[in-house]
């Protein structure tokens, strides 16, 4: 069983946010692995604390998440024989979140509800796609903010992750508010209206921005005054995705992580560079295909989980990649998903 417990007021912010609720929630997971899902290319704000062990933000409310194995939690002198264990999520929500909602708001982000192992067993029906995916279902698509999806991946365009990072740190720093917590600040994404409100210049120098500047100011004041962007998520796929590419930044290949990591349509399948190499390896080892080609194989191969199909593949070749020590030139091109 869930356990959820109310342990009191937090530590105030000198600036931004009052924590006001400390809310510590246990939740078994299965075979769910939250490094695995924070390291996936999905997301980018979620820092690591040590293996295993995070901190990041879900909404308004700083987030401490630490996998841990339940036996030890809930009867630490049983013995092991007789000791029921498995993994579960730690997670510690200080913030505006009220104590009733931790439960259901921790379960619906990492998408502990969707039966993941009975996914990734129909995606191994394809032989090739077995050959490199692992047989545990460790990775998770979280269900994030979508207008916070929308900003993020218009700053990956041609970049790599480590920069997405440090300028989500700074553009998050200057126009979001600040909750402490005991591993120092952290802030919530900024509200569009005031990312809308932001100068450009500070949006290139200071936050790092540099060409981006305009997409981001430009996009973030389109959604600001749209005023039915909250139903966005309830438009068919073919519809969102045609208003996502009028979005000042938005691509073809940023819109489909757009889809996937911010409005959780899990047959969407972004194509990087990691996944044309993993694709032309497994399904046109003679050619180079095209990315119009590789959509619609893997329409073909997973249909309806391509898009969890797609971050298997990201996972397993970016691993062997760094494995093979690309060349620095390689490794400063690489994209971000």
């Amino acid at each position: 069983m869930n356990e959820i417990m109310d342990i009191g007021r937090c530590l105030r912010s000198h600036e931004g946010v009052e924590a006001r609720n400390r809310v510590e929630v246990l939740i078994p997971v299965g075979e769910f692995d939250v490094e695995a899902t924070f390291e996936s290319g999905q997301c980018f704000r979620w820092r690591r604390v040590r293996a295993g062990e995070y901190i990041g933000v879900i909404g308004r409310s700083a987030v401490h998440v630490q996998q841990v194995l339940q036996r030890a939690l809930t009867d630490p002198l049983a013995p092991l024989s007789k000791a029921r264990s498995g993994k579960a999520l730690l997670v510690r929500l200080m913030g505006e979140m009220d104590p009733q909602e931790a439960e259901h708001a921790v379960i619906r982000y990492f998408d502990l509800s969707r039966d993941y192992p009975a996914i990734l067993r129909r995606l191994r029906r394809d032989a090739a796609f077995a050959r490199v995916a692992p047989r545990r279902a460790g990775i998770h698509i979280l269900r994030q903010d979508p207008f916070e999806v929308v900003i993020s991946f218009i700053i990956s365009a041609n970049n790599h992750i480590p920069r997405i990072r440090r300028i989500l740190e700074r553009l998050c720093a200057r126009y979001g508010e600040a909750i402490r917590t005991p591993f120092g600040l952290v802030y919530t994404f900024p509200r569009p209206e005031v990312l809308a409100e932001a100068r450009l210049a500070d949006l290139r120098e200071r936050c790092g921005l540099g060409y981006r500047d305009r997409y981001v100011w430009r996009t973030a004041r389109a959604i600001a005054e749209c005023s039915d962007f909250a139903s966005w998520s309830e438009w068919p796929t073919p519809i969102l995705r045609r208003r996502l590419l009028e979005l000042d930044g938005v691509g073809e290949k940023v819109a489909d992580c757009i889809l996937l990591f911010g409005f959780h349509r899990l047959d969407a399948f972004p194509v990087d560079t990691w996944i044309a190499r993993a694709m032309r390896e497994l399904y046109f080892s003679d050619r180079m295909p095209r990315v119009r080609e590789i959509r619609a194989c893997a329409v073909e191969r997973f249909g309806a989980y391509a898009g969890v199909a797609q971050q298997y593949l990201y996972a397993a070749f970016r691993a062997r990649g760094r494995v093979a020590r690309p060349s620095r030139e390689a490794a400063t091109a690489e994209e971000a998903l």
